[in-house]
Order: structure tokens, then sequence, then C-alpha cells
């Protein structure tokens, strides 16, 4: 279900709010609110009923119900109060105003769906032509700059991903662009070659204004871009809040700092995990064993070697020796890097993949990598990913939708991810359009994509995926599906048997 307003729309399954066709952040309350306004259209919803809806459980003041109201109107560009409307001494009234054909739509607010913490999107370089290795080290520098300022609990960083595409595709001012992203600042860079070293120039730039926040020119050698990386977090971070702590930055810059060399293998091995294609898991480990041969003492690269190996290996279906190998070398990762969020995200992973028996320690490893890295989108989505796994759908949806606030142009692993909390949550037909959302889809999502439409009771859909699925490997029966689960409650468990079961999984001819 869709609603419309001006150039905003709201999609009530996928759980986004868009302005001119790109994704808005809006704080999940917020989305709640409009949700069930938007499904209550043309009643007055009483503070007590609307409070009920939003905070279910839960013991809110009606200045909370007050902010999320001006946060919804916000939103979606209704600060003239033309659809969200104050009825005195009864409550709200949402209703879309019949417009004439020479009317003009309503006008979005320039800052939708801001969060309370500033954030920052940082662009990748502008790097001299033909300079494909300074190609490689600034788009790393970029990635270390955003994990460093991820550090800070008052700072919020636009996910690299994000940032990159943004950065690649936008057709109209930055500024404007990265507001409808949520981005309070941008930070640019430009390089040039100077000699056998850099010549860096770093603006910080305040979107809404267009106001020049910071700037500083940088020279220094090849061999200093990791200092290089360092400097530049902690000078944007200090220009956006004057009471950072500089110690946090002492745990931003990459454990392997002594080798410009070993580092490129790594960014290059990071990356190709990060793509799809034929094959590029293996050169991604062939890239993180050269950096391992450089610098052995490098624990993302010891981490993200883990991480491919499980990736290789076909995640939970990967052989126990290849399960004990992979969180063997994310342990020995974390001991070489303590304070690296993504050496404590990767070691989850590895313990997640090994069974439930497993699930306390990923827990405590996945909650470490958050307190080193609130702001990492990844990290949040995975964090939300394994609460649906122990049953918990909705706190799962909940760290799902921050992780797209910060990542909104996000891999489609975050689809995969989103569909198993709405699964888990009941919401079957949201889930079905999660899952329907992978660009490729294997025989597992296939399964549970069509345990999603039966659950839902479109059986015509649900048979549909089951050939699909059944023609990419016919043997796979039911049983082998139930008994990969990684879900941790038995009633989950069997909700997918009994809506693979009325989607005729083993019935069904490839």
């Amino acid at each position: 279900m869709s609603q419309q307003f001006g150039n905003a729309v709201i999609d009530l399954e996928l759980g986004t709010l868009r302005r001119d066709g790109e994704i808005v952040p809006v704080r999940p309350k917020t989305f709640v609110l409009l949700a069930f306004l938007i499904r209550n259209s043309g009643r007055v919803l009483g503070k007590d009923e609307l409070l009920q809806a939003v905070w279910p459980g839960i013991i809110a003041t009606e200045d909370s119900l007050t902010q999320c109201i001006r946060d919804a109107r916000k939103s979606i560009g209704d600060e003239a109060q033309a659809l969200i409307r104050t009825v005195p001494r009864r409550g709200y009234l949402f209703q879309v105003a019949e417009t004439r054909a020479n009317d003009q739509p309503p006008q979005m607010a320039p800052q939708a769906g801001r969060a309370a913490e500033p954030m920052v999107a940082i662009l990748p370089f502008s790097v001299e032509a033909g300079d494909t290795t300074g190609r490689v080290l600034f788009d790393g520098a970029v990635e270390e700059i955003t994990n460093a300022l991820s550090c800070f609990k008052t700072v919020a960083v636009l996910a690299r991903h994000s940032a990159f595409v943004l950065a690649e595709h936008w057709t109209e001012d930055i500024n404007a662009t990265a507001l409808r992203l949520g981005a309070d600042y941008i930070a640019e860079g430009s390089v040039e070659s100077a000699g056998d070293g850099y010549s860096a120039r770093v603006v910080l730039t305040e979107t809404i204004s267009g106001r020049r926040v910071w700037i500083q020119n940088f020279t220094f050698a090849k061999g200093e871009i990791f200092a290089f990386q360092k400097t530049v977090a902690q000078r944007i971070a200090m220009a956006l809040v004057a009471n950072i702590e500089s110690a946090v930055m002492r745990r931003s810059q990459p454990a392997s700092a002594s080798n410009v060399e070993a580092y490129l293998h790594l960014l290059r091995g990071m990356a190709l995990l990060r793509s799809y294609g034929e094959g590029v898991n293996e050169e991604a480990r062939r890239h993180l064993l050269m950096a391992l041969e450089r610098d052995p003492n490098s624990g993302l690269a010891h981490a993200y070697l883990a991480l491919a190996d499980l990736i290789i290996g076909g995640y939970s279906g990967a052989p126990r020796a290849v399960l004990d190998q992979a969180r063997d070398r994310a342990l020995h990762a974390i001991a070489l890097s303590p304070d690296e969020g993504r050496c404590h995200r990767i070691l989850a992973l590895t313990l997640l993949y090994r069974g439930c028996d497993e699930y306390d320690a990923a827990e405590k490893h996945l909650a470490r990598a958050l307190d080193l890295n609130p702001y990492d989108a990844d990290t949040l989505a995975q964090t939300g990913y394994f609460k649906a796994l122990r049953g918990d759908g909705e706190a799962g949806l909940a760290l799902l939708d921050q992780a797209i606030q910060l990542n909104p142009m996000h891999p489609s692993w975050y689809y995969f991810d989103r569909g198993v909390a709405l699964f888990v949550a009941g919401r079957y037909r949201e889930a079905a359009t999660s899952f329907s959302s992978l660009p490729r889809k294997s025989v597992w999502q296939w399964a549970r994509l069509a345990a999603c439409h039966a659950l839902d009771g479109d059986t015509e859909k649900a048979r549909a995926c089951v050939r699909e699925g059944r023609a990419l490997d016919s043997g796979l029966t039911m049983a082998e599906i139930l008994a990969d689960l990684r879900l941790e409650c038995a009633e989950d468990c069997e909700r997918l048997r009994i809506g693979l079961e009325r989607a005729g999984w083993d019935n069904t001819p490839a």
C-alpha cells in the first residue's frame, strides 16, 4: 500500500518514504505513527489511542507524541498542518485535502526525517585520472574516515555505499541530494600527486546553507596515508562536535598501518566481497592472502579472510572444518585488533553460522561491535537479523530500519535480513515483498519466499516460487531446508514448515 503527497510517496509495505524517487530517512517511531494515521485516514484519533499504537506496552508521555507528530509533519512537508490536523481537546486527524487540477502540490520540507545527531556523508575523493593506485588508496581512506567517525556517539555517518552512490548518480545540486538522504554535512576531497607523495584538500560543507564549515590542505608521503585518515576524521569530528573525546580516535585507525601494499590488497579484497559475480569471492580471498603475506599482523585482513571462507563454503552449509577455521581466524583478528568493530562483527557471523549453541557468544560480539561503532550500518543490520533469528522480529526491524536510514542505498542482502525479520514478526506479505526485492535468489531464498506467499494465502504465487527454487536444485527437500534453519524459536520453525507444506515444496515437480 502506497500513499502519495505531492512529490512524496509513503510505501507501507516496504517501510519507506521517498521524495522525487529517492529514499528519505525517517525515524522508526515516526514511520509507525504515519502508517497508523494513513490507515485511519478521516477519523479523529485520541492521544491515548496513538500512544498505544506507537508505543505498545510502554509508558510514553504526551511530549513524546507531540514530538513524533512534529517529526511526521516535517517528514511529509506538512508544517502548515494541512494533512495532520490538531483537533482541540480530542486528538489528531489525518486527511488528504482535495485538490483542483491547477493546485500546486505541497512542498516537502528541506530537512525531512532529520536525525537527532548531525549526519555527515564522506564522498569519494577526486583523484587524478589514470592514478589507479591512488584511487584504491583514497577510496580506502574514505572508508576508514567513515569508520572512524562512526566511533563518535554524537555524530551519525552516512554509510560508505550510499555516499559513493550519491557521488556517482546525483543529477542536481549535491547539497539538495544529500539533504534527501538525511545528511547535514558533506565532506569532499581532491588529491594530486606531489613528488613521491600526495597533496590533498578536504572541505566540509553544511548542506542546507552551502556554508563551508572547515577546509584544510594536507601534504604527505604515500606511506603516511594512515596518519592522513586519522587526522581528517578527527578534524571533521572536531568541526562538528566541540566535546568529542579525542581518545576514541586511538582505536579508529586500521590495525595494519605499516605496509601500504598490504593495505591495497586488503581494500581490493573487501571491495570484491561486496560485489557479485563469478569467482569474485575467490579473487577476494587471493588478495586477502597477499595482504597477510605482506603484513601478517593485520587484524582486518584476518577477519575478512574468515568471512571470505564462510561465503565460499556456503555460510551455514560450510563443512565443520571450514566453520572452525573461520572462527579461529576471527578470534585471532580480535587478538590483533581488539578495538576494531568489524572484527567483532565478523566473529559474531562465524559463531552464528556454527549453530544456535553459539548464539549467546555471537550476541556479545555484536554488542561489542556496536559499542565500538554505533553508527555502522552493516553491524546494525546484522544485529537486527540476529535479533530476528532469536525470535524478536520487531526488535530486529527497528535495528534494520536504523541501518537503512544510515545506508539508504544499501546492498541487496539487507532485503534478505529484513525479510527474515518480517517473517518472524508474522508480517508475511511485507516479508514476501522484501525477499522479492533480491535481484538474484538462491534455492533457499525461493523457499522462504514461497512460504511467505503460502502463509499470506496466495497459493498461486507460492507454487510459482517453488518451481523457481526446484529448478535450481530439484533434490533439496523440505526436511533439509528445516534442518538448516538458524531460527532459534521452535514456533518460528514450525510456521516456516507449515508455509513450505502449503506451498507444496516436496510435491511440486522441478
